[in-house]
């Protein structure tokens, strides 16, 4: 009898992984409005179900529920899952036309995160240049989309630029930075990067920027730095160990692994 709390079922199945629920709840509801639809659909997408969330798109509109700004930021990040660049560009044919790119910063961000993850750099950087905010997300998903293709030369030279906007970087900017540093083998950056996360005590609070921290120093022939990294880490899980073991065995001290 009540769309808002069947809406807020399936929110919170979807959320937990527990998609077949989600469904059942959905099946039964006699109304599905655009938010029970975004319910059910950003569940798949924030799961990494892509195909599942743009199967769910096309159900939607099949309705005749119109998508909006929420639809389309869950149904861009499954396209960026899947690679998906054509659905991609056609979403960002919709929102152009009905004028969101500027009024939501949260949709403009995840385009520029879909075309990164899809390789289209230079959408994603046309995207980028159009939003008339540029926040830390702004930046950190362009820095990843540029690592992602191996490009650490731009990736370093946006985090440069967002430093001097006066941008702070976070945990997510670092980690895609510090994969610059072993494309480039760069050591030097890395300990730069390493003194930045340090002071802004960011090495005790996330484990998987600290697991990031001691990958780069292994790949760059750093092992005893990666080791101080490791020693500082609050909590060590399997990911931090298998980066010291592999960091060992690369440089070469196979009695220490």
């Amino acid at each position: 009898r009540d769309v808002c709390i069947a809406t807020s079922l399936i929110t919170k199945y979807a959320k937990c992984g527990m998609h077949e629920k989600a469904l059942e709840i959905f099946n039964q509801l006699p109304v599905r409005n655009t938010v029970t639809w975004n319910a059910l659909l950003c569940g798949y997408a924030q799961n990494g179900l892509g195909e599942e969330a743009l199967k769910c798109l096309r159900l939607m509109r099949d309705a005749g529920v119109c998508p909006d700004e929420v639809t389309y930021t869950c149904t861009l990040k499954a396209c960026g899952l899947l690679g998906s660049l054509e659905i991609g560009e056609e979403i960002d044919v919709e929102i152009r036309e009905q004028g969101l790119l500027h009024d939501d910063i949260m949709l403009g961000n995840a385009l520029v995160e879909m075309y990164s993850r899809c390789g289209a750099l230079v959408k994603a950087e046309e995207v980028f240049e159009e939003l008339p905010e540029k926040t830390v997300v702004s930046w950190s998903v362009l820095i990843a989309g540029y690592t992602q293709v191996g490009l650490a030369d731009k990736a370093l030279k946006c985090f440069l630029q967002m430093k001097d906007a006066g941008v702070c970087p976070n945990a997510v900017t670092y980690i895609a930075i510090l994969k610059a540093c072993v494309i480039m083998q760069s050591v030097e950056i890395g300990q730069d990067i390493d003194a930045e996360v340090r002071e802004q005590g960011l090495l005790e609070k996330n484990v998987i920027l600290g697991n990031a921290l001691v990958w780069m120093y292994s790949e760059c022939g750093a092992p005893e730095a990666a080791r101080d990294v490791f020693e500082s880490l609050p909590l060590r899980d399997t990911v931090s160990w298998n980066a010291l073991v592999a960091g060992h065995i690369q440089n070469g001290l196979c009695d220490e692994a």
